[in-house]
């Protein structure tokens, strides 16, 4: 009996170490951030987020729209996507193959216009009207009507007040943060951010003139002087130096906050047939703690 629990001791070692010698790397897809590298996001990122495993190898990769980053995860280029709660749950209600495999708090986290340094006082006239939203309710209302079910429906575009006469406000919008971000098929912004912009322009009774570039392209839109403003920077009240904010760029108040992130994979049709349409049949906190070990690599 000895002899046989020797053994197995003996076995549950070598388990053990070659366990601890299997190097695991996840690679990890994000929109892209305008202030740091991916590599200078990785090392922040593993210092917040990754779990104490010196067998983990994370690797961070940009994405300048959210297209390119699901066709990304589509073909195992990277094993998961990052997005925040509110675009995550927007995705896995369109389309059934997507699945969250993770979620991480990060608080503080917020979007807020973007404005070039010398447009100071268009800055001060978006927190003017942002004031004035938030305090009758306008702001929470739309963000009942667009954001609290998403991808539940699709959103219609608004009609902006024309004010004859009046100055107009190019403004940025990306359609890759839906559904507070969206374009239509038809290649018409509608939903959150047109209602909000809508209201905006109301207040200040300035005409709004909406201009689709992607999410990577939004500093460049503001510093060539193409946009007057950018509908989103993300921000992180708990950072000094902003990760997707560079120098140069000021920015309102934030108009949006959350504080979850969330991990979505991709179940492919080999996927469903082998494990079931079920995701309790399909994967457990142990594939998640063994971090996906897809073979990309």
């Amino acid at each position: 009996m000895k002899k046989f629990l020797s053994v197995v001791l003996v076995l549950l070692l070598m388990a053990g170490t070659s366990y601890g010698l299997e190097k695991k790397v996840i690679k990890l897809g994000l929109l892209s951030k305008l202030n740091t590298t991916e590599e200078q996001f990785m090392e922040t990122w593993r210092k917040t987020f990754a779990p104490k495993n010196e067998n983990l190898e994370i690797v961070i990769k940009f994405y300048d729209n959210l297209n390119a980053m699901q066709m990304a995860l589509n073909v195992n280029d990277i094993n998961e996507m990052i997005l925040p709660d509110f675009t995550a749950d927007y995705v896995m209600n369109m389309d059934k193959s997507y699945r969250s495999s993770l979620v991480l708090r990060s608080k503080g986290m917020g979007l807020a216009f973007g404005f070039s340094a010398e447009n100071k006082h268009l800055q001060m006239q978006f927190n003017e009207a942002l004031t004035a939203l938030i305090s009758d309710w306008t702001l929470s209302a739309l963000e009942g009507i667009y954001i609290a079910s998403p991808g539940m429906t699709e959103p219609e575009p608004i009609e902006f007040r024309n004010f004859e006469g009046a100055e107009e406000i190019r403004i940025a919008v990306t359609g890759d943060l839906p559904p507070i971000d969206y374009i239509a098929a038809d290649g018409r912004p509608a939903g959150f951010s047109t209602a909000v912009l809508s209201e905006i322009g109301r207040y200040l009774k300035k005409n709004i003139k909406l201009i689709n570039i992607e999410a990577g392209a939004r500093t460049a839109a503001l510093t060539s002087g193409r946009v007057d403003v950018v509908f989103w920077y993300e921000i992180d009240t708990t950072k000094e130096v902003q990760p997707d904010v560079p120098e140069g760029i000021i920015l309102s108040q934030p108009y949006y906050e959350w504080d979850r992130f969330v991990h979505l994979v991709k179940v492919r049709d080999e996927d469903k047939k082998t494990k079931g349409w079920d995701p309790s049949s399909w994967w457990s906190v142990r594939d998640v703690i063994n971090l996906h070990d897809t073979g990309a690599q």
